[in-house]
């Protein structure tokens, strides 16, 4: 048992390697002018309040047009709507891009994107409320970014614009994602090699598949940090946008289509 869990975990590392360094489309960093960020510098004072209510009720999570061995075996929990690209610095391996997912959940008002972190699926998701708040964060960012308020060496940065509550599914490989949690997720930004990037920071969570937990399963998730330049946090939020998610509610899918990097 534990030999068959260590090969599928180091075939799950492989395919995630092959696949993070993949990218349909070259995107650049958002360059960022040094000197006139340096005079023009302010702090962020951070939104911390956390929503209430659970927004990811069993009864929510089932719903859907999932057939009954589906729901019973926990398949199809939401479709594929579209591929894009965001950036990654996993453990295992450097800074670069991967190939992401944006998904939806049928019959709901949950969505979110998927990609591989580290040598584990992560399907990171929101509802309404937390889509608006990251879409909100999001144009925080902008606004600091054109302003040049944006710190490059603030250790807090990643939680810049607050969090919410959120809802992931997880496991080694993406057909098989059993697991699921529902962690903290905080919206801020954060600069690497001199380049500023909207952060989407993940905290590490329990499973809660408690019935899951048995040799060779995860009792947490790890944490994560998924990055975007604005160009790929533009297309991930018009995408979470509730224009776009009322029409997919409706059966309308709305293109969502990938754009050229700003300059700056």
């Amino acid at each position: 048992m534990k030999h068959s869990i260590f090969l599928a975990a180091a075939a799950c590392t492989l395919t995630a390697t092959f696949i993070s360094c993949a990218s349909s489309k070259e995107i650049t960093a958002d360059a960022y002018d040094t000197e006139e960020e340096q005079v023009t510098q302010i702090a962020v004072t951070p939104s911390q309040k956390k929503l209430d209510g659970d927004h990811y009720s069993p009864e929510k999570l089932s719903g859907g047009n999932r057939s009954f061995g589906q729901k019973l075996f926990n398949l199809n929990k939401y479709v594929k709507i579209d591929n894009f690209t965001l950036y990654a610095k996993p453990t295992l391996g450097g800074f670069g891009t991967r190939k992401g997912s944006l998904i939806y959940r049928e019959g709901t008002d949950i969505a979110g994107f998927e990609c591989y972190y580290d040598s584990c699926a992560y399907a990171v998701q929101f509802a309404q409320a937390e889509r608006n708040a990251l879409i909100s964060a999001f144009e925080r960012y902008k606004k600091d970014f054109d302003e040049k308020k944006l710190k490059r060496k603030d250790s807090k940065s990643r939680q810049a614009y607050g969090f919410v509550g959120g809802y992931e599914d997880f496991g080694n490989i993406e057909a098989s994602m059993m697991y699921y949690c529902k962690p903290k997720v905080y919206f801020g930004y954060n600069f690497i090699d001199g380049n500023p990037y909207f952060c989407i920071y993940v905290k590490k969570a329990e499973n809660l598949a408690v019935d899951q937990k048995k040799e060779g399963g995860f009792k947490e998730t790890i944490d994560q940090s998924y990055y975007f330049t604005k160009a790929q946090a533009t297309v991930l939020t018009e995408f979470l946008s509730d224009e776009n998610i009322s029409a997919l509610q409706g059966e309308t899918t709305v293109p969502v289509e990938m754009q050229q990097s700003d300059s700056y």
